[in-house]
């Protein structure tokens, strides 16, 4: 961990304590509004949701406001967000500070602390670092490490049964979506009919 930023952090940390006396109410819900937005390319109604979470210091919303930054080329300020979720544990923030070491995104570039933070991200789960250590451990070009084909089949092995699951949730969720479509699409249907039935009644009267 890069310990010329433990200061920076404490000092941000202390300030999100003093401004965010506001428990947050239903952060879940909030999220997946911004999702929604950030999905269908409505960034700026997903931006002022993750931004009002973020500084009220919901680790999710602080790594995804960083996605979103980096997306709008807003790199420095992007890399404060995910310093601020990778050095509290956040595997999503821990991702987004390795790419941003890797590439100089927001921060020098810094090959040993970029495989710092895609190994804590990936020993958490995140299945984009666990991608990036497997394929430089299998290539030995893209991180300060050696070829080690041992390594790259750890990680496989670990890869795979998480897309698995991953693909899961999404067919899940997808399916969710559309029987919500469906459901509204039906009652609407049905309202329209009863609606139709009554006006001709009123008009056989």
């Amino acid at each position: 961990m890069d310990t010329r930023l433990n200061g920076i952090f404490r000092i941000v940390m202390l300030a999100l304590s003093l401004s965010s006396s506001v428990a947050l109410a239903d952060a879940a819900t909030d999220m997946a509004r911004a999702k929604n937005f950030y999905n269908a390319q409505q960034l700026t109604d997903a931006a002022e949701i993750y931004n009002k979470l973020a500084t009220q210091n919901y680790l999710p919303a602080q790594a995804m406001l960083g996605e979103l930054l980096n997306y709008t080329e807003s790199h420095v300020e992007a890399t404060g967000w995910f310093i601020m979720a990778a050095f509290q544990g956040d595997p999503d923030g821990a991702y987004g500070l390795g790419r941003a070491y890797a590439e100089g995104l927001g921060i020098k570039k810094d090959p040993e602390q970029s495989l710092y933070w895609f190994k804590f991200a990936a020993d958490k789960d995140n299945l984009a670092a666990i991608l990036i250590l497997e394929n430089a451990y299998r290539k030995g070009d893209t991180l300060p490490v050696s070829v080690d084909l041992k390594q790259a089949e750890f990680w496989k092995t670990k890869r795979i049964p998480l897309e698995a699951a991953a693909k899961k949730a999404y067919e899940e969720s997808r399916a969710a979506a559309q029987k919500e479509i469906d459901d509204k699409a039906a009652a609407n249907k049905k309202a329209d009919e009863e609606a139709a039935k009554q006006s001709r009644k009123g008009q056989t009267k």
